[in-house]
C-alpha cells in the first residue's frame, strides 16, 4: 500500500511541474466541523457514565491537476471540565484523542475514480457510522467505475481502520487478526424508473460475506428486501416499507437470522438496526421495527421501537433541528431497557 500510495505522490509531482502547482494548493479546498459531544449511559446495574466532548475534524483537498488530487483530513475529540467517564466518544482507555484519519491521493481517470490511501468508505459491511465523535474510516484503496450506464462498480482492498467502531478507535489496526486485506466488490444499478438493485461480495479470512438489495422508492411510498449470508451458515433476511403523509413518515422493518451474522466493520446493513442493538451476535434472531418521523421546516421528531426476540427491545427518540445551512443540533435518547439508557447531543458547526 505504502508503494502504490507513493507511485502516485510522485505521479502527483510530476503533473505538478509539468502544470501550475500555485494553482493545485491556492484552489485547494478546506472543509471541517466544530462538534460538541455530550453522552450519559446507564448500564444494567444502574451505574451510569457520562463525557462531554469537543472535537470535529478539519479537512484539505489538493485542486485536481491532470485528473489527480491529494487530501488528507484531521479528527479530534477532547473531553471537557474531567468529564471522561463514558469511552464511546474517546479512546480505547477514555483519553482524549486526535488522528490523521484521512490521507490519500485521488486519481480520475475517464470514468474511473481511485482512491489510495486513509479514507471514508460507505458500504454494507464496511461504514462511517458517525455515531460519536469521530467516525470510522478505513486504509486501503478504492475504485469506482461508471463505465456501465446506470451501473456503479465498486471495488476494494482495505487493510486497516480506525474510529468509534474498532477496538482502539485513537490508532489504525488490521482489520483482522492475520494482517491480510479484506477484498470488496459492489456493483449498484438504477436503470429502472425509482428502483435500485445493489449486490456485494467481501472476501475475508475465514468467512465470505454476500449482500443483496433491492429497493424501490417514490416520494410517498418505499419498499425494500434485502438477503446475506456469512460463509453460508449463517443467514438474515429482511423486508422494509415506509408510507409518507405529508409531514409525517412511517415506517416498518422485519428481519430474520438463520444462525448467527456479524455487523461487519461499521453499524451493519440490517433494516432493524436501532441507535445501539442489532440483530447481530444473536442465534436465530427476530426483529421487528416500528417508526414515525414527523418533519416541521428544520425541526425533525423521530420515534422508533425495535422488538428483538433474543434480546433487549429498544426504542429510540430523535430530535434534530437545523438552526441556518452550518449549525445543526441532534438529540438522540435510547431506552434499552434492561440493558440500560443512553443520551447522546450533538450541536456541530459545518465549515
Amino acid at each position: 500500500m505504502q508503494k502504490v500510495l507513493g507511485s502516485l505522490v510522485a505521479l502527483l509531482i510530476i503533473e505538478a511541474e509539468a502544470g501550475s502547482i500555485a494553482d493545485t494548493f491556492e484552489k485547494a479546498k478546506v472543509t471541517g466541523q466544530v462538534r460538541t459531544g455530550a453522552v450519559q449511559t446507564e448500564d444494567e446495574l444502574g451505574d451510569t457514565s457520562n463525557t462531554l466532548a469537543l472535537g470535529g475534524h478539519l479537512g484539505i483537498k489538493t485542486n485536481p491537476l491532470a485528473g489527480v488530487s491529494a487530501g488528507a483530513t484531521f479528527y479530534t475529540t477532547n473531553a471537557l471540565f474531567g468529564q471522561d467517564e463514558e469511552a464511546m466518544f474517546l479512546s480505547s482507555d477514555a483519553k482524549s484523542y486526535s488522528i490523521v484519519g484521512e490521507v490519500y491521493i485521488q486519481a480520475d481517470v475517464g470514468n474511473t475514480n481511485i482512491k489510495v490511501g486513509r479514507q471514508i468508505i460507505d458500504t454494507p459491511y464496511a461504514d462511517s457510522d458517525d455515531i460519536g465523535m469521530v467516525p470510522n474510516t478505513f486504509e486501503g484503496l478504492r475504485l469506482i467505475n461508471q463505465d456501465i450506464p446506470d451501473t456503479t462498480i465498486v471495488l476494494a482492498s482495505l487493510d486497516k481502520w480506525s474510529g468509534v467502531d474498532s477496538e482502539q478507535a485513537e490508532k489504525f489496526n488490521n482489520l483482522q487478526t492475520s494482517g491480510d486485506a479484506v477484498l470488496t466488490a459492489g456493483a449498484i444499478y438504477e436503470g429502472l424508473e425509482n428502483t435500485t438493485l445493489q449486490a456485494w461480495h467481501y472476501k475475508l479470512d475465514n468467512a465470505n460475506f454476500n449482500y443483496v438489495e433491492a429497493g424501490y422508492e417514490t416520494e410517498q411510498f418505499s419498499v425494500a428486501l434485502q438477503y446475506t449470508d456469512q460463509d453460508n451458515s449463517n443467514r438474515a433476511y429482511g423486508v422494509t416499507a415506509g408510507v409518507s403523509l405529508g409531514d409525517l413518515a412511517l415506517t416498518t422493518a422485519y428481519n430474520r437470522v438463520n444462525g448467527e451474522v456479524s455487523n461487519g466493520f461499521g453499524g451493519g446493513p440490517f433494516f432493524t438496526s436501532s441507535e445501539d442493538h442489532t440483530i447481530a451476535e444473536a442465534v436465530d434472531q427476530e426483529a421487528l421495527l416500528i417508526g414515525v418521523e414527523y418533519v416541521v421546516k428544520d425541526l425533525t421528531l423521530g420515534l422508533t421501537h425495535v422488538a428483538f426476540d433474543k434480546g433487549e427491545d429498544e426504542t429510540d427518540y430523535l430530535l434534530s433541528y437545523a438552526f441556518n445551512d452550518v449549525i445543526t443540533l441532534d438529540i438522540i435518547h435510547s431506552d434499552m431497557y434492561a440493558d440500560g439508557q443512553m443520551s447522546r447531543v450533538f450541536a456541530n458547526y459545518n465549515f
